[in-house]
């Protein structure tokens, strides 16, 4: 009688630790479908919602000592670019100017892509591309690596975001785009 109960006893704790497993693996795939959509959510995300991620990824950022600049929507009336950041008091032709743009879809909230143009600052280029939704990986680490840069763009998609980078180890260009469907070609 003993040996069954001991038995039953130790179905009951496989069952058991076969469930806790199951559960975690269907909690695991919750998280990693949410950052998939979030990724993808780039294709149709508005400039409320990317400075949020900005500004939220800033902070983080700000608590361990790291310094971002600090994106904000306007509109530059002289050129009519729209502008995440832009210092107004430097001079664009200033070798240590930088200058975040962001181009909008026809609704005017919609972004259809980011630009970072200047001396680099990899802390803010790498928090401008998370808040696009994508997770950090070694991979999109080395593709930004200052000392990596060339002169002919070099493209790199990752969850539906391309990534392209050129310039000089002294003044880059990076840019962030949702990757869209094309529209099908006549045949």
């Amino acid at each position: 009688m003993k040996k069954f109960v001991a038995s039953i006893a130790v179905v009951a704790i496989v069952v058991a630790a076969g469930l806790a497993i199951l559960g975690m693996s269907n909690q695991t795939t919750a998280i990693d479908n949410n950052i998939s959509h979030s990724a993808t959510s780039f294709k149709e995300m508005t400039t409320d919602t990317y400075l949020s991620h900005y500004n939220k990824i800033k902070e983080d950022l700000a608590v361990k000592g790291i310094h971002t600049l600090p994106f904000q929507l306007e509109l530059d009336k002289q050129t009519n670019y729209y502008r995440f950041y832009y210092p107004k008091k430097e001079n664009s032709a200033n070798e240590k100017a930088i200058w975040v743009s962001v181009m909008l879809s026809s609704d005017q909230k919609t972004i259809d892509g980011i630009m970072y143009e200047g001396v680099p600052d990899v802390h803010t280029v790498k928090a401008m591309i998370q808040a696009t939704g994508l997770t950090w990986t070694p991979e999109l680490e080395q593709f930004i690596a200052v000392t990596n840069v060339a002169k002919t763009p070099k493209e790199l998609v990752v969850s539906g975001v391309k990534v392209t980078i050129e310039g000089t180890p002294a003044q880059i260009k990076v840019m962030v785009d949702p990757v869209k469907l094309e529209a099908p070609k006549k045949l």
